[in-house]
């Protein structure tokens, strides 16, 4: 079962000073190894602004699969830029189906 088009919840813990929750919606599953997810809204980092994020798992036997048992997964998040090889990593958190 493939997570595009499911609605996330990103719950940020670095930078520690995040103030809020992300939402948005997966418009890529890539092979279950890392998600592009379209954001409600844009986010500025230091080097770009974009409401496209790539969520990849934090540990190496972390796997997205267990999103769809409505369990948490441990992920790093970079902006990236449609039409682009740019990226910003920005974030690190958890992720859940909303």
């Amino acid at each position: 079962m493939s997570l595009t088009g499911k609605t996330i919840r990103i719950i940020v813990s670095e930078p520690w000073d995040w103030t809020e929750n992300l939402f948005g919606k997966v418009i890529s599953d890539r092979g279950g190894k890392s998600l592009l997810v379209k954001l409600t809204k844009p986010i500025k980092g230091k080097k770009l602004t974009s409401d496209l994020i790539k969520l990849e798992t934090r540990y190496e036997n972390e796997k997205f699969k267990s999103l769809e048992q409505y369990y948490s997964v441990n992920i790093g998040g970079a902006l990236v830029k449609e039409g682009s090889d740019e990226f910003d990593y920005i974030i690190i958190g958890t992720v859940t189906l909303d």
